[in-house]
């Protein structure tokens, strides 16, 4: 048995563990103290002395934690070419991770540890995030080698399937891409984040309009009483005021998250090997191999598309797309013009060698009209009826809404239909699936089939009478599904992606 000699780090690592488990507080529990937060700002009287006497516990109890989990943590690299780190405080966890599975070794350097010269090594590996090993604040050289070493050991291992499968040859070109900050804050217009941040903010709204009406909205409607005396309803246009500005603050909050992120972005792409580098609290060094990324996504939404942008998402195996599954180990290209679209894709699939080489002009294949005729039934005529017959036995609505709703509800249903297609190509032996969907706006996804796990087909009762069936491809990143094919069709697709699976000896892990 090999001899094990387990270290520490350095004592600035604390730092690091009292910011991390703070974060993870905010992330992970902040929505499930909302209702006692909302009932704290509406009941309470005191509101000053016990705010300081709550912050004060949370406090204690975080720098308490952190540092018996410090005391507690420990780390060995052993002969065997294994990572093993002890963990844990009420619970003690001790994690080993081969370096044959570990698919990054990435080097994050925070602001706190920069004027130290320290930085945090990342070796992430495919799964959940219990499965990513952190060494924080080590030194820039002691990362450096562990990302040579482990990377030096997976390449050996590898060699002799790569040698004879890479599409790369060594001493290929540095091709680089950066993106402005000003282009960055447009991802913060293109996410998410600031309608999720108003549906976690849904179920409080009537608690927290009740206290805001007090608080705010009549203090509003009094200035414009005041204002614009009777030409409009003073205490509608206060509400519109307070919506308007909940709107604006979750919006540039998504902006500064966005900027936070990807702040000073650079891209590098090198023999089949990402480089990213970016981030403003954080500098984040992320590696991504082309032959370890299971799955590409183009995708552009509404606002991207208004904003003539798309973004570029590169996926590594996890566990899934359920909670749990790691988005760190997706490499994002957050905000790209057309150009730097069939820039990257010239990088990543050098089959694409077409100048302005554009998704549209394909020849994609859709699915059968049966879908179209389904999702008006159930998503546009049943809510229409709905909303007409509400309209004969209420004075809220009139029938007429039903109509109104019927037709907006079909334009929907008809746009998700015609998006939804299917397009494979070859080149030199290699066979690639490209899917497509979206509503308002357009996503694709883009495979190698050779690195589907398995692929099934799904027909309901009144599909068989139809002849239809729904397809299913399972990658290491994900499913990538098409509704309402025909079964012959299904079939075949099914038959030829797993033939390429069982076929092909190249690894995608």
């Amino acid at each position: 048995m090999n001899k094990q000699h387990w270290q520490r780090v350095s004592p600035w690592a604390l730092v690091y563990f009292v910011l991390h488990f703070a974060y993870r507080f905010v992330k992970d529990g902040i929505f499930n103290l909302l209702p006692i937060a909302v009932v704290f700002v509406t009941q309470v009287q005191n509101k000053l002395f016990w705010g300081q006497i709550a912050a004060a516990v949370a406090v204690v109890a975080l720098l308490v934690y952190s540092i018996a989990y410090y005391i507690n943590f420990r780390f060995c690299i052993t002969d065997d070419h294994d990572i093993m780190l002890n963990k844990g405080v009420f619970k003690k966890e001790r994690l080993t991770l081969s370096f044959l599975r570990v698919q990054n070794v990435n080097i994050a350097e925070p602001f706190y540890f920069k004027p130290l010269g320290l930085v945090n090594c990342i070796f992430d590996a495919a799964g959940s995030v219990s499965q990513e090993v952190v060494l924080p604040g080590v030194t820039t050289h002691y990362a450096e080698s562990m990302r040579e070493q482990v990377l030096t050991y997976k390449e050996v291992e590898d060699k002799e399937l790569t040698s004879s499968s890479s599409q790369y040859v060594q001493n290929d070109p540095l091709l680089s891409l950066m993106l402005s900050n000003k282009e960055v804050a447009k991802f913060g217009l293109m996410s998410n984040m600031a309608i999720l941040a108003l549906a976690a903010l849904a179920p409080f709204m009537n608690v927290i309009f009740d206290y805001l009406e007090d608080a705010v909205i009549k203090r509003l409607e009094v200035f414009y009483e005041q204002e614009v005396g009777t030409l409009v309803n003073a205490a509608a246009l206060a509400v519109f005021s307070i919506l308007f500005l909940v709107i604006l603050v979750a919006v540039l909050l998504s902006v500064i998250m966005s900027l936070i992120r990807f702040y000073n972005y650079e891209l590098y792409f090198k023999e089949g090997k990402f480089k990213r580098i970016a981030g403003l609290l954080e500098r984040h060094q992320l590696s991504v191999s082309l032959e370890k990324v299971q799955s590409i996504v183009i995708k552009q939404n509404l606002i991207a598309r208004l904003l003539n942008r798309y973004t570029i998402q590169c996926f590594q195996a996890t566990s899934g797309l359920a909670a749990g599954a790691k988005s760190k180990q997706s490499l994002v290209m957050p905000v790209l013009n057309i150009a730097q679209v069939n820039q990257t894709l010239l990088w990543v699939y050098p089959w694409l060698n077409r100048d302005n080489f554009d998704f549209k002009a394909l020849n994609f294949k859709g699915v059968e009209k049966a879908l179209l005729y389904k999702n008006t039934v159930f998503y546009a005529l049943l809510p229409s009826l709905i909303i007409g017959v509400g309209g004969y036995i209420s004075d809220v609505l009139h029938p007429l809404h039903g109509v109104v709703g019927f037709c907006f509800l079909s334009v929907f249903v008809y746009l998700s239909y015609v998006r939804y297609g299917y397009y494979f190509y070859q080149h030199n032996g290699r066979y690639y699936g490209i899917f497509r969907s979206g509503m308002l706006g357009v996503q694709y996804r883009v495979f190698e089939l050779y690195k589907a796990q398995s692929a099934r087909s799904i027909s309901t009762f009144l599909m068989r009478n139809s002849d239809l069936k729904s397809l299913s491809i399972q990658l290491a990143s994900g499913s990538v599904s098409l509704p309402y094919l025909k079964s012959h069709i299904a079939n075949d697709i099914i038959d030829f992606t797993l033939l390429q699976a069982e076929s092909e000896q190249r690894r995608w892990m």
